[in-house]
């Protein structure tokens, strides 16, 4: 409303992402090997998808990026 988007970006993200299948106690692990990025604003082009990952969600698949990628890019 106020335009700020324009000149901010918002990232949200973390160097993890959750196991692909569920542990014994019902719940997921954390699992480095694939996280997700969302950024927007900051002149940041909408509808952009980076890489893929295998179709269970647990390795990189295509386009492998690293939490070190990600900062440099911002920076």
């Amino acid at each position: 409303e106020r335009g700020l988007l324009g000149d901010t970006m918002v990232c949200n993200l973390s160097e993890f992402g959750r196991t692909p299948r569920v542990n014994p106690a019902g719940g997921r692990d954390h699992w480095p090997q694939c996280f997700t990025v969302y950024f927007a604003g900051g002149g940041v082009k909408g509808g952009q998808v980076v890489g893929a990952s295998d179709p269970i969600g647990g390795v990189p698949a295509d386009r492998p990026v690293e939490p070190a990628d990600i900062v440099a890019t911002i920076f």
